[in-house]
Parts: structure tokens; C-alpha cells; sequence
């Protein structure tokens, strides 16, 4: 666990009630590559015990500190709910894709069900035209079987028997 690193949030977030520091000026800082001579700097050098004034040995005390902070933040930003500006595009380009393919598939089933419908192939036609045929047969058997009934070669033939 990274002490500096809360020690930070808490005082930016206490700063940000007093209306001292502004999120978009934090999201500037991280995006500038946690540039040493902005106002954030100086929470940041006071957090993380670094000298006000960069002498050049404290550069390399800089750059671990900024990676150790960089390394925290992306850990603990999701846990926020904090999504990365790139995931977020990326993800926002792939919800329209699949809304613009969605509305394709709606539309291209949407001429399909016409299609079925003009063609009287619908679900509810293809229904009455089965039941027509079921009709059809049974009426077709019932003829069959009264012909076969009053054929005297069947009637012969049952007797032989």
C-alpha cells in the first residue's frame, strides 16, 4: 500500500472541497506526464517528501515517485470507477458498431416478416394451410375408404377368404 499516495488524494480532495483544485487540473497533470513545475507538483513533492526545489539528484527520486503514484493510481482508479479516456473511447466506438449492426439486423428481420407476410407464409398462414391439408387428407381417406366399401371385387375378395 502506497501511504504518499492517500496521503495525496486526501489532500487534493481536501484542497477540492475548498475549491482550491479542480479535477480536470489533476487529469491535465497525469496526461502532461506528471509535469515537475505545475501547482500539482508542489501537493505532489510535499506528499511524497520530495525537495520543493529539483536539484539534479532529485530527478531520479522524481521519476520513482511518479511511477510509484502512476502505478497506484491505475490500480485504485477502476476500484473508483474511473475508466481510462482510451478504454472509454474504445469502448464507446464498439457500442456504436454493434448499436449500427443491431439496427441492420432489425431492419433486414423487419423484410423478412414482410416477405413471409406478402407471400402469406407468415406463421398464422403457414397454421391455416397445414390444417387445410390435415382437412384435405381426411376427406380424400373418407372417399377412399366408401370406394373401397362399395367395390364388389373387394367385397369378393373378403369373402373368399
Amino acid at each position: 500500500m502506497d501511504h504518499q499516495f492517500f496521503k495525496f488524494w486526501g489532500e487534493f480532495l481536501l484542497q477540492a472541497a475548498d475549491g482550491q483544485r479542480q479535477l480536470e487540473e489533476l487529469t491535465r497533470w497525469i496526461s502532461e506526464g506528471f509535469s515537475p513545475s505545475s501547482e500539482l507538483a508542489d501537493l505532489f513533492r510535499k506528499c511524497y517528501g520530495l525537495p520543493a526545489f529539483s536539484p539534479p539528484e532529485s530527478a531520479t527520486a522524481w521519476q520513482k515517485a511518479t511511477a510509484d503514484f502512476d502505478k497506484a493510481f491505475k490500480a485504485y482508479a477502476p476500484l473508483w470507477g474511473w475508466v481510462p479516456l482510451e478504454r472509454y473511447d474504445q469502448l464507446k466506438r464498439e457500442k456504436e458498431r454493434l448499436e449500427a449492426q443491431i439496427a441492420d439486423q432489425a431492419r433486414f428481420i423487419r423484410q423478412l416478416e414482410a416477405i413471409l407476410e406478402d407471400k402469406d407464409l407468415g406463421h398464422m398462414g403457414l397454421i391455416t394451410r397445414f390444417q387445410n391439408l390435415v382437412t384435405d387428407q381426411s376427406r380424400a381417406f373418407d372417399d377412399l375408404m366408401q370406394a373401397l366399401q362399395a367395390s364388389p371385387e373387394v367385397s369378393d375378395d373378403a369373402e373368399r377368404k
